[in-house]
């Protein structure tokens, strides 16, 4: 008989993140939505980057009444562009991160 995989949603995106895994694959957000203040020295080695992810990935609050966003997903959306030919180049298309306010409705994009 098969073994069934167990799942967790994460608070913060929900997706659905296999049981074995502490930490969400989508947003990096733990099991209590929380996100760790910095990332593991063991994890990144530049600094650089460890503060650039630690910034991308904190929590976002609401202009309109600072609760904490609710992460809803990434957008490929297509820049203005001049030709068709611009289209098949990867470099023309912005990802967009969409998050929503619980409380108020607000919905705010980041790029």
């Amino acid at each position: 008989m098969p073994t069934l995989k167990k799942f967790w949603i994460c608070v913060n995106c929900n997706e659905k993140v296999e049981g074995q895994f502490a930490v969400c694959w989508n947003c990096q957000h733990d099991r209590s939505g929380s996100l760790p203040s910095a990332f593991s020295d063991l994890e990144i080695d530049d600094s650089a980057e460890k503060a650039e992810l630690s910034e991308k990935w904190r929590d976002k609050h609401c202009a309109t009444c600072n609760k904490v966003l609710t992460f809803l997903g990434a957008k490929r959306v297509l820049e203005e562009s001049g030709t068709i030919v611009d289209l098949f180049e990867p470099d023309v298309y912005s990802v967009l991160y969409k998050y929503q306010c619980s409380a108020c409705g607000r919905v705010e994009y980041f790029e």
